[in-house]
């Protein structure tokens, strides 16, 4: 009898191990981003303008037209979104409502002047799947080099007209 007791005392025993002690549960993962500017704006700052250079150099690996390809980052930076009073004769024009990033590639010595070939704009814009990416580069103009984004005064609403 106590080897059939001890028979079944394993047999519960291997019957548990293994067992969890109650069903698990399905946590909801978040919901991943679904547009490149929700995750960019998901990430920590200091990460933003990183993803906004990959995002640059996935653009010139898809578009070798792309030219000078971006090699190495002068410098990156933020431009923040783009507000409805965009100048529209701006680079910025058509763009309201995104975020951009300016990426400067190039040597990062003291003595080279920044080659606006080489000034590139990243734009995010809501519910897109993929960067915008434009050149900077006017001949020898930059149209990026201001580090603020140009606006036009809100045009004043027309005061309402006098009843008689």
């Amino acid at each position: 009898m106590k080897k059939f007791i001890l028979a079944a005392a394993a047999s519960f025993a291997l019957a548990a191990c293994g067992q969890p002690a109650e069903a698990p549960t399905e946590e909801a993962a978040p919901a991943a981003p679904e547009s490149l500017m929700e995750q960019i704006q998901a990430m920590a700052p200091d990460q933003q303008p990183v993803f906004a250079w990959q995002q640059l150099t996935a653009y010139q690996g898809a578009h070798p037209e792309a030219q000078p390809p971006c090699t190495s980052i002068r410098a990156a930076e933020a431009r923040g979104i783009v507000p409805p009073n965009i100048d529209p004769a701006s680079i910025y024009a058509g763009h309201a409502g995104s975020l951009v990033f300016a990426i400067q590639c190039g040597p990062q010595l003291t003595q080279v002047r920044s080659d606006p070939a080489e000034h590139w704009l990243v734009i995010f814009a809501p519910g897109a799947t993929e960067a915008a990416v434009l050149n900077c580069a006017d001949g020898t103009r930059d149209l990026c080099a201001g580090r603020t984004l140009p606006t036009v005064d809100a045009m004043p609403t027309p005061a309402p007209a006098a009843t008689p």
